[in-house]
């Protein structure tokens, strides 16, 4: 591979055209990145040789660094199961969905878009169903990240929630 970078390195040239340039520019970034995926994967799994029955709770800490949870999960090395986090994220919102009399639980995973299950009903201000959505949005691009739409199932027929996750900035 680092002889592909130098390769790609060496081809740029001003006779490029922007297309061609952008082409050599788009390899490299994705030799790189499979680069850094590949040695991201073997300093974990060294790791795990070295913690053994600890390297759960280690790896578990890693993820709380939201840049490390990132790589983890651009690189397919996340330890908890995608639907695992997303279940997670749905919990941590709970509490303000049954405060505003609803329920919501995972309908299915397709790709990178969520279906969430709505049950219930969204009493009180017009806007609670908005901030509701955000609160759901939130939750879930903080744990899986990877997850680019979110779509409810169920909502109440005065809610409408088709979800687009946008990537962080």
């Amino acid at each position: 591979m680092i002889d592909q970078v130098a390769e790609l390195l060496a081809g740029f040239d001003a006779d490029q055209t922007p297309g061609q340039a952008r082409e050599r520019a788009e390899e490299l970034v994705r030799i790189i990145a499979s680069m850094y995926g590949e040695g991201l994967e073997r300093v974990l799994s060294v790791f795990h040789a070295e913690l053994g029955d600890r390297s759960d709770a280690a790896f578990e800490r890693l993820c709380e660094d939201k840049l490390v949870e990132n790589l983890l999960c651009l690189h397919g090395l996340h330890p908890v199961a995608l639907e695992d986090r997303i279940q997670q994220a749905l919990q941590s919102v709970l509490p303000y969905v049954n405060s505003h009399k609803g329920n919501m639980q995972i309908s299915r995973i397709d790709g990178d878009v969520v279906y969430v299950a709505l049950e219930g009903s969204c009493d009180g201000c017009p806007a609670s169903a908005s901030t509701l959505k955000l609160a759901v949005e939130r939750a879930i691009l903080e744990r899986a990240p990877e997850i680019r739409e979110v779509r409810a199932e169920g909502p109440p027929a005065d809610v409408e929630m088709s979800l687009r996750i946008l990537s962080p900035a």
